[in-house]
């Protein structure tokens, strides 16, 4: 019996944190292990400090032009081994006057997991990351060594066509068994957007209180500044004989914002998407996933 603390390796994506304003300095983390003969109760405890330089986040593409936050500084957990049983959690969110104003410190502690044989630190990958846009908030947790992917269908049911969201990643994994059993949906990718006379029009079609005027009556250097909405996304859990057990959906909230001179971002967006499913509050055994591409103004 005792109690057993290792160093565990971070990974800093310097990248993905510069691009939306987030520097991160001293950042450690500790694997906590407490051993009662064979059965072992083990915890990761993240600990680092924080700085949001407003000034560095050009591009911003978040929910509202006068939004007190930052995009969320994020922690991303996984084996080493298995880098798509990746799941995000919320390291800090705080606004940006006081982030920006000093370093702000954060810690972050797993949920406690059981083994019959501990896991070893260097099996463990640690991120500290950001998203432009993230809709996640799960509890930081070791993954299940039992997991099953499910298939996955991806259908972009859009109609407009200047702003598309372009997934690089789509799964979904059962983790553990019986009664705690879960299941993780996972998208994320970037979004592609076109000029901004093609914003515009769009932007036209959506509000209809605009009138029926000819596309060439429109002046998007006149109509400066505005913003397109990106699509938003919906997951559906359905069994084997095609029932629906569940439905969960998200607009993103993001933008593309059009400025002065029809400026553009000089970038696209990041975006992230999490979705957890408790199995046992589930009418049947989920057997595949569909996720849906809609319009915003379809959510």
């Amino acid at each position: 019996m005792g109690k057993k603390i290792e160093e565990i390796d971070v990974e800093v994506d310097e990248l993905a944190l510069s691009l939306v304003g987030w520097q991160v300095e001293n950042v450690r983390a500790r694997l906590v292990t407490d051993s009662f003969d064979d059965t072992h109760f083990q915890e990761i405890v993240v600990s680092g400090t924080a700085r949001f330089l407003q000034e560095d986040w050009v591009d911003r593409f978040s929910r509202d032009k006068d939004d007190d936050y930052p995009p969320t500084l994020l922690l991303g957990l996984s084996p080493v081994d298995q880098p798509e049983s990746v799941s995000y959690t919320h390291a800090l969110l705080e606004t940006i006057k006081k982030a920006g104003k000093r370093p702000v410190r954060f810690s972050k502690s797993s949920s406690t997991w059981e083994c019959s044989k501990p896991v070893k630190p260097e099996k463990i990958r640690l991120q500290v990351t950001s998203f432009d846009l993230d809709e996640t908030n799960l509890d930081l947790m070791w993954p299940s060594s039992k997991t099953k992917p499910l298939p996955v269908e991806l259908i972009d049911e859009t109609v407009h066509e200047a702003v598309r969201l372009k997934p690089t990643n789509c799964d979904a994994t059962i983790f553990g068994k019986g009664h705690d059993a879960s299941l993780q949906v996972r998208i994320s990718g970037f979004a592609e957007f076109g000029s901004a006379k093609e914003l515009l029009t769009d932007l036209v079609a959506i509000e209809s209180w605009r009138g029926d005027a000819p596309e060439d009556d429109h002046d998007v250097e006149g109509e400066c500044p505005f913003e397109a909405l990106l699509p938003g996304i919906t997951v559906e859990v359905l069994d084997a004989t095609d029932f629906l057990l569940d439905k969960r959906e998200t607009a993103l909230y993001g933008r593309i914002p059009v400025g002065k001179g029809a400026a553009l971002p000089s970038r696209q967006p990041r975006w992230i998407a999490q979705f957890p499913f408790d199995l046992d509050d589930l009418s049947g055994k989920p057997a595949r996933v569909v996720v849906r591409v809609l319009d915003a103004e379809d959510l």
